[in-house]
Formats: C-alpha cells, structure tokens, sequence
C-alpha cells in the first residue's frame, strides 16, 4: 500500500495524442520525440501530510552509527528509512520520481550529444558551442540545462548529482569526451547520478541525527561519508544485477531501469530489519 501522502510518480513519456475519427485525412506531419526528461512533481493531495515523525526510527539508529560506527546500525538506519520513513520500497521509488525522470533525461542528452541527432527536447545544448570548454564547464552546462535553478533542494540535490556524476567519470577516465560518451560511458554516468541523488536525499532526511549523535565534526563527516558510500555500492549492485540478467540501459529505457534499480535497492535495505 502506497501512502497517501506519497506524491505520484511523474509520468515518462508525453499521453498519447487522441485517435482521429475514421473519415479524417491521416496526419502526415512526423510524431514529436518522447520527452524522457525531467517533469515537476505533482503536489500532495490537500489535506494528506506525511505522518509526524516518520524518521524516528532511522535517525535513532544512524545516531548509534554515528557514535560507534557499527555496520549493523548503519544497515537498520536504511532500513527503517525506507521502510517507515518513505513507507516502503514501492512509495520510496515513487518519492524518488524526480530522479527516475532525470535520469532518462540525461541518458536521452548524452546519447544525442554523441550521436549528433536531435535531443529528446531542446534544452539549448549545442554541441558545436561546447566544443573545446572545459569538462567541468561541459558537465555544468548538462546540469543546468537539465534540471535548472528554482531554489528548492531537490533542484539543487539533482544537478549537484549530475555534475557528480560526470566528474566521476572523467576523473576515471581523463581523455573522455562529455560530448562524445560511448554507451557504457553514458551508463556509468546515469548509475552515479541515482546513487548521488539519492545520497543527496538520504543526507537531506536523516543527516542531521549523524551531525547531532558523533561525538566531533571530524567522525560527523566520516560517518556521512560511510553512509553515502555504502549507498553508493548498493546502487551499483543493483545496476550490475539487472545489467547480468540482460537489462540495459537506453534512450527509450533508461527511466525505467533506473526506477527498477532504485525499487530494488530500498527492497535491499528492507531487507537489513529481518
């Protein structure tokens, strides 16, 4: 059961157009793109609130894990955050739907840059004006374009994990070209903004019991580390996993697999309370 103060999950692809009425000349025009880039999330239903308290549970035990540093409270930390903090695996994903937007979006903007066709939309990304910019210009342009400034943290979150993502990726691998990725490079860059972005609300949800509990800046900041790490590696997991069963990511599939892979990873930390 999903909650109702969980906002639904924003839709991937534009509705279908109306069919025409039988004695209409047939439409000749070419069919716009699907539109795999990032969408608002619809407000909560009025009068449904999300239940006071709800992380209770996951920042008493991340502020165990913050004090000693045990495996064990750090995994019942996660746990309890999806499970009674976003209301299970199912309505965590949907809470996470700004992210499986984006990361259709960006794989859709990666694999134009590469291919040189037209991107799923026009986000004013001209990979002849890029040319020869620095990487770190190249990628801030991507996060810009993709999920521009509107103040709110998920905003901000998003297009930090972005710029992540694409950092990381050239810090592997220095002569890459962020206009010119190949597939597996583009799908790297797509697995490390989940995993940041979702770093990034973990941090936003419960990090301020790890600052609170540690017994100094110092360890309050290793143990945040440890956090976004563990994290970090369970997403890669879970993109392995589907990758080994055949599942890759794409244009037209890329959100797709990228909700699936965040399902199955709030399944995973669930599964830490059994």
């Amino acid at each position: 059961m999903v909650p109702p103060w969980v906002p639904p999950l924003p839709p991937l692809l534009p509705p279908l157009p109306p069919e025409a009425p039988p004695d209409a000349a047939p439409d000749e025009s070419p069919a716009p793109p699907a539109q795999d880039v990032p969408q608002p999330l619809p407000p909560a239903p009025p009068n449904q609130f999300a239940p006071p308290r709800r992380f209770s549970a996951a920042r008493t035990s991340l502020g165990h894990f913050a004090r000693s540093g045990s495996r064990d409270d750090l995994r019942r930390g996660l746990g309890h955050y999806s499970r009674t903090g976003l209301g299970g695996s199912t309505a965590a994903t949907r809470r996470m739907g700004g992210t499986v937007v984006t990361a259709g979006g960006l794989y859709g903007v990666l694999d134009a840059l590469r291919s040189g066709t037209r991107p799923p939309v026009d986000l004013g990304l001209d990979a002849s004006e890029l040319r020869g910019r620095p990487a770190t210009e190249v990628a801030d342009r991507i996060a810009n374009a993709l999920r521009p400034s509107d103040g709110t943290q998920d905003t901000e979150a998003a297009r930090d994990a972005i710029s992540r993502a694409l950092s990381d990726l050239i810090a592997a691998e220095p002569d890459a070209d962020l206009l010119a990725l190949s597939p597996e490079q583009i799908g790297v860059v797509v697995e490390g903004y989940v995993a940041h972005d979702l770093c990034h609300r973990v941090e936003l949800d419960v990090g301020k019991a790890v600052h609170d509990k540690a017994p100094d800046p110092a360890t309050a900041t290793s143990r945040l580390e440890q956090i976004k790490d563990y994290v970090r590696q369970e997403v890669a997991r879970r993109f392995r996993a589907r990758s080994d069963r055949g599942q890759r990511l794409s244009r037209q599939g890329a959100a797709t697999l990228a909700a699936s892979v965040l399902r199955d990873t709030f399944e995973v930390f669930e599964s830490y309370l059994r």
